[in-house]
């Protein structure tokens, strides 16, 4: 078996799926796209579902170790989720096809693939979690559930490989600071009326 071959397998599936969608893809159709004999792919997966499985566990595996070579250290809160924001849109919008496929198609996973890409997942939105904990130590974010945030903060800043073209209007470097800034005000403490106390009371 051939490490160059299987990369060409791999990145293959990625282009279909992302064209076609998992359920549409065949076999044979990705042995065409991919220029080998469809009895190959057997050499380097038992079939579609331990390909996918094997595709969108890397993408999350990756993820998170291209994030902890990256992210900054003992800097305060915002500084660090800015820089969330800004290696997490960056890296979806580099690599959209990856990005829908990670996040699209782990749907059609089941068994132990499933629960293996669950962890992976699980992992990563720790990391959000973290940078969430330590706003709301420092006083600059508000979020009595930083655990549901998470997943509701990791789904809207990948969605944008769903829309993202680089033909656009605005480019890639402009779209992470728009979501640095939304996000922010996501996260941010209510603002306190004027004449009214921190617990409510005029």
């Amino acid at each position: 078996m051939s490490a160059d071959t299987e990369h060409v397998i791999r990145q293959a599936a990625i282009e279909l799926i992302a064209c076609q969608g998992y359920e549409a893809m065949t076999l044979r159709g990705l042995a065409a796209h991919a220029g080998v004999n469809a009895s190959t792919l057997y050499l380097y997966f038992k079939g579609k579902q331990e390909l996918l499985a094997s595709l969108v566990l890397d993408y999350y595996e990756d993820l998170l170790d291209a994030w902890l070579e990256t992210k900054p250290t003992a800097v305060p809160a915002r500084n660090a989720w800015s820089a969330f924001v800004g290696f997490h849109v960056g890296r979806h919008l580099s690599n959209r096809q990856l990005g829908l496929l990670g996040n699209l198609e782990i749907r059609c996973l089941d068994g132990a693939g499933l629960q293996n890409v669950k962890r992976a997942r699980r992992r990563y939105l720790e990391e959000i979690q973290t940078l969430i904990r330590q706003g709301v130590a420092e006083g600059v974010f508000e979020c009595p559930e930083p655990k549901l945030s998470a997943n509701i903060l990791f789904n809207l800043l990948t969605h944008a490989c769903a829309w993202y073209r680089d033909e656009g209007r605005l480019s890639r470097e402009e779209i992470s600071v728009h979501y640095q800034a939304l996000t922010s005000r996501m996260l941010a403490p209510a603002a306190i009326e004027p004449g009214t106390s921190s617990n409510g009371c005029s």
